[in-house]
């Protein structure tokens, strides 16, 4: 394997053929190396879950249906420790390099998925999407990536940490690419359905660097040609969004203490301390605080539904920020981490569809442009997606 990037992970080096036709016949993918691929470890990114690991049984139904259509498997690529991650930097096995922003993080958990993508080394690749895992990448990269309708994409194979935001993650550098994998995984033609609205979501605006919301509403005239009629002055939250970000750690520290806990406690296996202290910070919370946090992301999903009403999508920066520059101090890290996910957690409570465009550039960085939808409306994402590539 190739890989000026480092971006596939170590026994990652897994070449599988496709069926001989099919319609991805000739493309070539990435697995994040948290899918299971029936004869090989699954390293999840940390070295004592590899050394522990047996060979996988069976393969991830992902994976085996982009084989079944077609596509050549071309290795499984790094992934922050077991997924607890969203910079791209993992203590153990570095950090793979961003090649559209050279010297910047890649963004993760997905981070050598993104970076393959990016730097050519295949058309397409599989991520998962917990708090931003596809969509971090895919912005900082500038790359296509979607997190589908939750449930919408089988989730067998895959190795989980919060049943409550899981997703399969797709990427790809081209909006048709994206749109053809997209249709197999998610077994729908992409059809010509637009959205009534597109609503410009003023608090993720403001949720962000200057400069990210200046380059958005750069976009915004593009936006209305390509999708519809773009409407202004929208709140997704009568509560500031820096306040979702406690109800989203809440419910996934909690459920990926609980998938993980046992394994640590017998384990004790070797951590980077952002991770560590993740799991700890999990570990802790209290079932009255889980229940709290359950409560707000039910209102959440109203507040929600209600932007989206009468098929609308939503508009706002995938990330507050461009990609921060390797080895960052960590206390500017957490700050960051926060912000991003204020804006991630959106989607994410809803288990709504979000789609990053790499339709900005920001003083030379990769940032993408989301578009979110309603529960089941991943088809009308891609084909808006498609159309604001054409303009």
């Amino acid at each position: 394997m190739h890989d000026p990037l480092n971006a596939f992970a170590l026994g990652g080096d897994v070449y599988i053929d496709g069926a001989k036709t099919g319609p991805l016949t000739g493309l070539t993918f990435a697995a994040k190396d948290v899918f299971d691929v029936a004869g090989y470890v699954t390293g999840a990114g940390n070295p004592d879950w590899r050394r522990l690991a047996e060979p996988a049984k069976h393969t991830a139904w992902a994976v085996a249906t982009l084989l079944e259509s077609g596509a050549r498997l071309v290795g499984k690529t790094h992934t922050d420790e077991l997924t607890r991650g969203i910079f791209g930097d993992n203590a153990h096995y570095g950090t793979p390099e961003n090649p559209r922003a050279p010297g910047h993080v890649p963004g993760g958990s997905s981070s050598g998925s993104a970076a393959a993508v990016a730097g050519g080394l295949c058309n397409l690749a599989l991520g998962t999407d917990t708090a931003g895992s596809t969509r971090v990448p895919a912005s900082f990269c500038g790359i296509y990536g979607l997190r589908p309708t939750l449930g919408e994409i089988s989730m067998d194979g895959v190795l989980s940490q919060s049943n409550t935001f899981d997703t399969v993650g797709m990427m790809a550098d081209d909006a048709e690419m994206l749109a053809r994998m997209a249709e197999v995984l998610l077994r729908k033609k992409i059809k010509e359905i637009r959205p009534a609205r597109a609503v410009v979501l003023e608090d993720a605006l403001e949720a962000s660097d200057p400069a990210v919301a200046a380059a958005i509403e750069a976009l915004l005239p593009r936006i209305q040609d390509a999708v519809a009629p773009v409407v202004r002055g929208t709140r997704i939250s009568p509560v500031p969004l820096a306040d979702w970000v406690e109800h989203q750690n809440a419910i996934q520290g909690r459920e990926a203490w609980e998938t993980f806990g046992d394994w640590i406690n017998r384990s004790n296996p070797r951590f980077g301390f952002e991770v560590a202290d993740n799991f700890l910070r999990g570990s802790r919370v209290a079932n009255r605080t889980l229940s709290a946090a359950r409560g707000f992301r039910l209102r959440a999903k109203r507040w929600i539904a209600e932007a989206l009403a009468g098929n609308a999508v939503l508009v706002l920066p995938t990330t507050p920020v461009t990609a921060p520059p390797v080895h960052s101090q960590r206390s500017v890290l957490w700050d960051i981490r926060s912000r991003m996910v204020s804006l991630t957690t959106i989607a994410g409570m809803a288990g709504c569809p979000q789609i990053s465009l790499p339709l900005c550039k920001v003083d030379g960085l990769p940032l993408g442009l989301s578009l979110i939808g309603p529960r089941g409306g991943d088809a009308m994402l891609l084909a808006a997606a498609k159309r604001i590539g054409k303009v």
